[in-house]
């Protein structure tokens, strides 16, 4: 759901991640994830938060130090697990990896969620086509597909209305396969 600079940005990210050798480096957020998926399973990510903001170097230390935040003031006693089972999402020839990063057991009702780091926020349709995404590659799981936006300490739900989505999803994949070719 990115404009169309941000779209090409995309795309050269992809080849430089999927083509290119994999620089832990240039992977910005990857000291956030480690530690919510390695504090989760172990009961300390927010300690773990607090020391991903410590170690990092100072061109991310605002970004981290805004996520630390946010996941401190969004995980107060939620019963959340670790979910590392990520499956792809096929679409004709074209595949995207979905993966959600932990469960969370909101009383009666289990979601399945993938955390956003970035700023700015997500628009609608980018939490929306996260959210449809996660639906349609682990229809089996039995949880209730969520993202949460980190920073903003928001967790979002799939939308009641969504016509028409799945093709959008379809052209938009199609439309970056386009530009990768």
């Amino acid at each position: 759901a990115a404009t169309a600079s941000g779209r090409i940005t995309a795309v050269h990210n992809v080849i430089d991640n999927e083509f290119g050798d994999y620089n832990p480096g240039h992977d910005f957020y990857r000291g956030i994830r480690l530690a919510i998926r390695e504090g989760i399973a172990n009961g300390d990510d927010v300690s773990r938060m607090q020391r991903a903001v410590q170690d990092c170097s100072p061109r991310r230390r605002a970004s981290y130090e805004s996520l630390a935040t946010g996941w401190a003031g969004w995980r107060r006693r939620k019963d959340l697990e670790v979910f590392s089972q990520p499956l792809r999402w096929r679409d004709g020839a074209r595949e995207v990896r979905v993966s959600p990063k932990f469960t969370w057991q909101q009383r009666h009702e289990k979601h399945l969620v993938w955390p956003y780091f970035k700023d700015p926020g997500l628009s609608r349709d980018g939490v929306q086509a996260a959210i449809r995404l996660i639906e349609i590659t682990f229809p089996e799981s039995g949880c209730r597909p969520a993202v949460l936006d980190v920073r903003r300490q928001r967790i979002y739900q799939p939308a009641r209305r969504r016509r028409g989505f799945d093709a959008w999803l379809s052209g938009e994949a199609a439309a970056f396969v386009s530009m990768l070719d």
